[in-house]
């Protein structure tokens, strides 16, 4: 496997670094951190701009979108760059990543002509409410919604013309400051019956929206909700045909589950950089059982990250490519083990909520990081979900 830069990669690579030296946001930028995943301070908002104006926002993107129809793998490599100087290239990473990818590909009207440019330069951010499903039941199971990633929290209904959203959901990351949230909804006939999905971008402003209260950007409250109470939306915010519903919610949560991996990943090399200075300053530094796991998780870095660059360099290809596949249980699983590892260097103070992680600003703590891992993993069923669905799709196996 060719592990260097092509003669192309080399040169987008130089290309990129130069850019970034001359034009990334200074540190001080931190002195104004984001209330939320849905608030995008002014610094984050011109840094955006100036990154889409340039074109190097989605690099993978035609120029007219912020990019210059860059490559899958180049497209990695300028993220790696980026958080190699621990510059983000947005706050609002599901607006940039899910929602405005979503708008482009089945968008159409207002969605493609205002929502698209305002999100992709910052002027409109995003949360979701998309529940992962769990892949191991069967489409026919008896729960209304069962199978859809949608239940039945939220449902959409259209009484005289008007077009209504009712029910709760917990509150996604961002409710309290997005300007719109990307919502699944079961679509409910007059007598409640059940006849589809339907994916709805609810303008958070609207009556009958409560917001859930504000929380600091590291933490949160787990029984916050996003409740929705007969709130009157536009036609033009449903999301996709009623018959492509499904389509437009399949590549919401494929697009969620992408940047689900790629953000870990990146993570993990950042998290041994800080696990590596972790040793040092807690005279670890020559402690062979220490040096060995340090240099375990590398190895396992290393193998993953060589993964995905072979997984993205396929896509351009009608190639089977079962690496994609296979990325989010490594990426998962080598993630949690890195911040085992700095909890248990840590010792008693690893249990600290309040000290520094791996991560700085604006993550949390080494334990905070290590239970948000395992969380994410059990939102989507576990390890072992995360197994089936790769049984599932490499090897045509459907496990219940």
């Amino acid at each position: 496997m060719r592990l260097s830069d092509s003669r192309a990669e080399a040169r987008f690579r130089a290309a990129l670094t130069a850019w970034l030296d001359e034009h990334q946001p200074s540190a001080d930028r931190a002195a104004d951190r984001p209330r939320s995943p849905g608030h995008i301070p002014d610094w984050a908002r011109d840094w955006q701009r100036t990154l889409f104006d340039a074109g190097w926002l989605v690099p993978r993107w035609p120029p007219e979108l912020g990019g210059r129809d860059a490559t899958a793998v180049e497209q990695m490599i300028y993220l790696e760059e980026l958080s190699r100087r621990r510059v983000p290239r947005t706050v609002n990473a599901v607006g940039l990543d899910v929602c405005a990818p979503t708008l482009a590909d089945h968008g159409v009207g207002l969605q493609q002509d205002e929502w698209l440019p305002a999100t992709l330069r910052g002027d409109m951010s995003w949360c979701l409410a998309v529940a992962a499903p769990d892949e191991r039941r069967g489409a026919d199971d008896d729960d209304a919604g069962a199978g859809t990633g949608v239940g039945q929290s939220l449902a959409v209904a259209e009484v005289r013309g008007r077009v209504t959203v009712r029910g709760s959901v917990a509150a996604p990351p961002g409710a309290a400051d997005a300007d719109r949230c990307l919502c699944a909804a079961l679509v409910a006939s007059a007598g409640d019956r059940v006849e589809g999905v339907a994916v709805v971008a609810v303008d958070l402003d609207l009556p009958g929206v409560t917001r859930p209260e504000r929380a600091p950007v590291a933490t949160g409250d787990p029984d916050a909700t996003l409740d929705l109470d007969g709130v009157v939306v536009a036609e033009h915010d449903v999301v996709g045909a009623r018959d492509e519903a499904w389509v437009v919610l399949q590549s919401v949560r494929a697009r969620l589950r992408s940047l689900r991996w790629i953000s870990s990943l990146l993570a993990v090399q950042r998290a041994l950089e800080a696990l590596a200075e972790v040793g040092r300053s807690r005279g670890l530094a020559d402690d062979g059982l220490f040096r060995d796991t340090v240099a375990g998780l590398q190895v396992e870095a290393d193998a993953v990250r060589a993964l995905a660059y072979r997984a993205l360099a396929r896509q351009s290809t009608e190639r089977p490519n079962p690496e994609l596949a296979m990325l989010p249980l490594v990426t998962a699983q080598v993630e949690e083990r890195v911040y085992l590892a700095g909890l248990e260097a840590l010792g008693a103070d690893g249990l600290d909520m309040a000290m520094d992680g791996p991560m700085g600003w604006p993550a949390g703590s080494w334990a905070g990081e290590w239970t948000a891992a395992l969380s994410q993993v059990a939102a989507a069923g576990g390890l072992g979900a995360e197994r089936d669905r790769v049984a599932s799709r490499m090897l045509g196996l459907r496990l219940h």
